[in-house]
């Protein structure tokens, strides 16, 4: 007997994710709930909308330093 799940486990609605890109030529660490992320300069991270009510990633936002695409 198996408990493999198949399929997705975890689905999420497409108007929820967003890419965050770091524009900077800063590196970031993020501390986020579910740990420490690093951003790199110029690099891009596919996440969810809720990530923008962090207050370390709202304020990189403000400032420019961190964009979000659709």
């Amino acid at each position: 007997m198996s408990n493999n799940i198949t399929g997705t486990t975890w689905n999420e609605d497409p108007k929820d994710i967003i890419v965050l890109v770091n524009r900077s030529p800063r590196n970031y660490i993020l501390d986020l709930p579910s740990g420490r992320v690093r951003l790199d300069a110029g690099r891009r991270m596919r996440t969810l909308r809720s990530i923008m009510k962090i207050r370390q990633v709202k304020d990189l936002i403000d400032r420019g330093d961190l964009m979000v695409e659709q």
